[in-house]
């Protein structure tokens, strides 16, 4: 089995590890009581991953954006630590892809950001660009100027500069993912960008009413729009009670987007951006999620091909 997972948190494991009931640890050694490590990640197939530098900083009590010169300081420290390991390869293009999905022991990088806060002008998402991040989340869980988060109170989506940042990432072969976007935000991309977008962690509203699960409209939209959906492993999306944890809570979603939407699919575990949970049945760690896919009878479109396509069609 090969694995492309959308999101997996690496550098709020390598940073902020104190906030997800994981020790930072080497990751060559094998530990269970975290998310991953390099020999889980290759007993379980993992192929590609999504890692998002989160431009956020913990201070008196709250989450609060940083600036770009720190982002700049981040993402440095970040990649210095990843590809430090020789299996972890930087994809910034088609070709990249191409050559490392034929390489055996090796792991390709997409390096994105969760949330554009940071930026100082809309036209720096070129310098990011430069910088080799190919992955753009216009929002995490804080309103920015350019556009509004699911946790807004406003009632508007994208602003003027928000217009204008989202019309400079169509001319870059980059992908726009709208995990943490407010509805209204979605909706004002949908009508003015034209490529497919992704929605690299979320889940179904349908079955779990959680804020960051999508609604059967946005689910069709999606889906005309030759979109991506990454099926998540948080524990919110999955249970409302957020006690039950199982593997069979995200195969319910999982067998209901297959039914609808089965080219738009993939996984984007979300692991390593919420606490470990002893309790996830099924789902604790990577080498465990990925025996029970095998279980569940996740199809190989889901696991890698989906994903892959539509980068290939992107980078």
């Amino acid at each position: 089995m090969k694995i492309f997972d959308l999101h997996l948190d690496l550098e709020v494991y390598f940073r902020l590890s104190e906030f997800l009931n994981m020790n930072f640890d080497d990751l060559s050694k094998m530990n269970l009581k975290r998310h991953g490590d390099i020999p889980q990640f290759q007993k379980s197939g993992l192929k590609f991953a999504i890692v998002n530098i989160f431009p956020f900083s913990y201070k008196n009590n709250n989450w609060q954006p940083i600036s770009y010169t720190t982002f700049l300081r981040f993402l440095n420290k970040f990649q210095e630590w990843i590809f430090s390991y020789n299996i972890f390869q930087i994809v910034l293009n088609k070709n990249d892809l191409i050559k490392i999905n034929k390489q055996k022991n090796k792991i390709g990088i997409i390096l994105g950001v969760e949330g554009l806060n940071f930026l100082r002008k809309a036209n720096q998402v070129k310098e990011l660009h430069n910088l080799g991040i190919r992955c753009f989340g216009l929002n995490w869980n804080i309103d920015s100027v350019y556009s509004t988060s699911l946790k807004t109170e406003k009632k508007i989506g994208l602003t003027k500069e928000g217009i204008r940042l989202v019309k400079n990432l169509e001319e870059l072969n980059v992908v726009v993912d709208l995990a943490h976007s407010s509805l209204f935000t979605i909706k004002d991309v949908f009508k003015i960008y034209k490529k497919p977008i992704i929605f690299s962690h979320n889940g179904v509203k349908k079955i779990i009413n959680f804020e960051q699960n999508l609604t059967k409209e946005i689910i069709s939209k999606i889906k005309q729009k030759n979109g991506l959906i990454g099926l998540t492993l948080l524990p919110y999306a999955l249970t409302s009670t957020n006690q039950k944890l199982d593997i069979k809570n995200f195969q319910k979603q999982y067998k209901y987007l297959k039914r609808i939407i089965p080219k738009n699919i993939s996984i984007g575990t979300d692991f390593f951006g919420f606490k470990f949970r002893d309790d996830f049945k099924g789902g604790r760690n990577y080498l465990e999620f990925s025996n029970n896919l095998k279980k569940i009878k996740a199809d190989r479109k889901f696991t890698f091909e989906n994903a892959y396509n539509f980068f290939e069609s992107i980078l």
